[in-house]
């Protein structure tokens, strides 16, 4: 660690990875670390989150032998249930001993963080919290911090402060929490702590001059228009922040989303529609992320627009960048327009598109969702990426995400929406499906007016879910229950039925649950097929159960040698 340390930034982690995506590279502190820097100050990043992150401190026998019973299980499951359930028994106490393996590499570097801090005297620590185990680990590393360095100064960010906003005040661990974008607001407090005498000097002064609470909203969270988002910066990642890393990098391609009014979604608390980022500052990152060795972008939006997207591509193939990028896409209106959009941006290396459909059902869709989309819409437009692809003779998948059960209004029943679905599925064939059970998060309408939609909800219930981890490695009826319920089902019910979709689905021959930046990094090293994302699906699936990383590490291995022999022919254009 080096010394004189201004900001530490700490990427917080749970004992399993949730998704395969986990190792992706951290371009969030990597931003803030690149703008800090060119300013003066010294920032260093720790960032356990890593392709074989979740191994650490797990002894090789044991992932081998979980690896091992998991797979027995997995054929088992197809063949006899009950052999299934008797492997998945026998497989509980190594399971148990890896997580204990596993939690204690997590509490000592909760120790040896803190030590550092202390012998160091860093006067701030910037933790992007997670969800789950993520935030439990967030706030005893906080918690220890103030113990052994009470004059340091506890920032909270990341996704969970966006999600939870005003929730992550009840934790007391955490001196301020930052919700939007943290690198400006960050620069201000940094230079505010350098002119306090102490700690409780710093904070009534932020509490003066910049939040009268220990929450400071930025960039589109920002209600005020005090802290808006003024510049946008292009990370400068370092070797230690692409080892053992997916080479896939987030690009910020712009902020917000053009409808922002679905009821269901945690993006209505930005108080914007969409922005976009200029075409030249996406140019000079793409070029930047080339010298590093980096070929593949997911766009960060929740929703690029045609006409930003089209300007994108347009700017891709003027300037022969070459380039894999993925993106999320709002279904609408297909016209001729529309497709020669699709057509450009194929050609300029999209590869992947990501689609929330919801449902199949209109009516559900209209009032329940409140999306804005039909699903004459959903299906034209997969269509119409589809045709696209084939006209330019580059693969492009699609990923269709979708929400049930659902809220039910009156005249139609869960099973007329889950039939709408698989019509829905039937007439569009998307590559992957992605089905969620209805999530109801704070500043949401389904949240808000709970028992307009069929929710009842716990007093308790957001800060159990905030901690909430849910374990891939065992029946799902053995999960923690959340005490919510839908139209009186309550959660073990609703997660059925989100099985029985899954169930359906798949019966459909199509992958469930394959993220859109997978899609677009197995298509383009050529294993793209469905019998290979099948194939990824199964295989990643294990190492999330086991907690181990020998099938990933060897995709991932392709996908970083593909990203670099892609980036180096864009070498003659810097």
């Amino acid at each position: 660690m080096k010394k004189d340390i201004d900001l530490l930034l700490i990427n917080s982690f749970a004992p399993r990875q949730r998704i395969v995506s986990d190792a992706a590279l951290e371009n969030s502190l990597a931003i803030i670390r690149t703008y800090l820097v060119d300013k003066g100050y010294q920032v260093d990043i720790l960032d356990e989150q890593r392709v074989s992150g979740a191994e650490q401190g797990v002894p090789h026998w044991c992932l081998t032998l979980l690896r091992l019973f998991t797979n027995l299980q997995l054929i088992a499951y197809s063949k006899v249930k009950i052999l299934a359930l008797l492997l998945i028994i026998l497989a509980w106490p190594l399971q148990s001993l890896a997580l204990f393996y596993r939690k204690s590499y997590m509490d000592q570097l909760i120790n040896n963080i803190a030590n550092q801090v202390k012998a160091h005297n860093i006067p701030v620590v910037g933790i992007k919290v997670w969800n789950g185990d993520a935030y439990t680990w967030s706030i005893q590393l906080a918690d220890k911090i103030k113990q052994l360095a009470p004059e340091t100064t506890v920032i909270a960010g990341g996704p969970q402060a966006k999600v939870y906003g005003e929730k992550v005040l009840d934790v007391t661990a955490f001196d301020l929490i930052i919700m939007g974008p943290g690198e400006e607001m960050l620069a201000s407090l940094l230079q505010l702590r350098k002119t306090s005498l102490s700690k409780q000097h710093f904070l009534d002064s932020v509490h003066t001059q910049l939040s009268p609470n220990r929450l400071i909203c930025t960039g589109n969270y920002d209600q005020s228009g005090k802290f808006k988002l003024n510049t946008f910066t292009v990370p400068n990642y370092t070797l230690a922040d692409l080892e053992d890393k997916i080479l896939f990098h987030t690009l910020v391609d712009g902020l917000g989303c053009s409808w922002n009014q679905c009821n269901f979604c945690s993006h209505t608390r930005q108080n914007m529609s969409y922005l976009p980022r200029p075409v030249n500052e996406i140019k000079a990152e793409m070029l930047a992320m080339s010298l590093q060795g980096i070929s593949f972008f997911r766009f960060s939006s929740s929703e690029t627009p045609i006409k930003h997207g089209t300007a994108i591509a347009q700017m891709i193939l003027d300037n022969n960048i070459s380039v894999n990028y993925s993106m999320f896409v709002r279904a609408g209106k297909v016209t001729k327009e529309t497709y020669d959009a699709y057509c450009l941006m194929i050609k300029s290396g999209l590869k992947a598109v990501f689609m929330g459909g919801e449902t199949g059902h209109d009516a559900i869709n209209a009032t329940v969702m409140n999306k804005g989309i039909t699903k004459k819409n959903i299906i034209d437009t997969i269509q119409c990426i589809k045709l696209a692809s084939a006209e330019v003779g580059i693969p492009c998948k699609i990923g269709l995400s979708m929400i049930y059960p659902t809220p039910v209004i009156e005249g139609v029943t869960l099973q007329d929406v889950f039939d709408a679905n698989i019509s829905l599925i039937e007439d569009s064939l998307p590559d992957t499906v992605i089905i969620n059970p209805p999530g109801v998060l704070p500043g949401t309408a389904w949240f808000d007016q709970a028992e307009k939609f069929g929710f009842k909800i716990a007093d308790d219930f957001v800060v159990n879910l905030m901690h909430y981890e849910y374990s891939m490695y065992k029946p799902v009826h053995a999960w923690k229950k959340l005490d919510f319920s839908l139209n009186g089902k309550d959660m073990y019910s609703i997660l059925a039925e989100t099985g029985r979709m899954h169930k359906a689905v798949e019966a459909l021959h199509i992958p469930i649950g394959i993220s859109d930046e997978y899609l677009m990094m197995l298509t383009a090293i050529g294993q793209g097929s469905k019998t290979d994302l099948l194939l990824f699906k199964k295989h990643s699936l294990i190492d999330i159960m086991t907690g181990s990383s020998s099938y990933i590490k060897q995709i991932v291995e392709k996908i970083n040698h593909y990203s670099r022999m892609v980036a180096a022919s864009n070498n003659n254009l810097h």
